[in-house]
């Protein structure tokens, strides 16, 4: 069973397509909602759309119209997906072409937030959910070691960027004895300490975890002295109010000392 409206979003993006092209063969979710830890206004709706053949220009209008009728009849959902042919699975993004992606309520041609990487493929092979099509069996081997590379280089390139951006931010704020906008705090915390706990999960276990279960798993392997700031950020995935800071500085200082932790325990185990 999936969320009611993750169901309803899906059964009107199968007819609206259906209506228009007869190119689909199959389609699969996955991220949270394959993970079951969807969250209604919080969590996107992640697909893998399998085509027959490469795609014409009318296959193209066809998906950009089913997703405007999508989008005209559910207006309160998030999806985001990849319409690619069967041999493309467990691919590197850059070596799929064309890739045609619908992301942030668009049809994108060059593959953009199409996010397909070994984590993608390991989910949609062991947890994928098909809502459409005959089922697949997807014959493509999950390298653990390609899935572990992966995770280490990007948390050494992509969660690293967020640290130094986060430390530069607080030394600004302390120069200029500035005020933090919780909000955009919030947005951070949520981001950068449940996805880099994900990475900590999959090095030391070897597998992939939602955040909210990211989060859940720092609370067991994190010390203690962190443990309100990866409260805050499940409340915050969760949609829910509690804060357990009174100071936005205070919030922002343990953080960065968090994903500091995490990348230092994270390459240890990689090690």
């Amino acid at each position: 069973m999936v969320p009611a409206l993750v169901e309803q979003t899906m059964h009107q993006l199968i007819h609206s397509l259906n209506t228009r092209t007869s190119n689909i063969t199959a389609i699969y979710l996955y991220g949270s909602v394959a993970l079951k830890d969807y969250i209604e206004g919080s969590s996107d709706i992640d697909f893998i759309a399998i085509v027959r053949e490469p795609f014409s220009q009318t296959d193209v209008q066809a998906i950009i119209e089913a997703h405007k009728e999508v989008e005209a009849a559910i207006p309160n959902t998030d999806i985001m997906g990849a319409y690619i042919l069967f041999e493309d699975l467990n691919r590197k993004q850059g070596d799929i072409k064309p890739l045609l992606t619908y992301f942030d309520k668009q049809i994108h041609r060059d593959g953009r937030g199409a996010d397909l990487n070994p984590i993608t493929w390991w989910i949609v092979k062991k947890h994928g959910i098909r809502v459409y099509g005959s089922e697949i069996t997807f014959n493509y081997d999950l390298d653990k070691d390609t899935l572990l590379s992966y995770v280490i280089n990007n948390l050494n390139s992509y969660w690293s960027g967020w640290i130094t951006r986060l430390e530069q931010k607080l030394q600004t704020v302390l120069e200029a004895q500035q005020e933090l906008e919780s909000q955009q705090l919030d947005q951070a915390i949520e981001w950068c300490a449940l996805g880099m706990l994900r990475q900590l999960f999959t090095l030391k276990e070897q597998d992939i975890s939602s955040k909210v279960g990211a989060g859940r798993y720092g609370l067991q392997h994190v010390p203690d002295k962190w443990h309100g700031i990866i409260e805050e950020a499940i409340a915050i995935k969760r949609l829910q109010p509690n804060r357990l800071y009174s100071s936005q500085m205070e919030r922002l200082t343990d953080l960065i000392a968090l994903l500091k932790f995490i990348q230092l325990e994270a390459n240890r185990v990689y090690e």
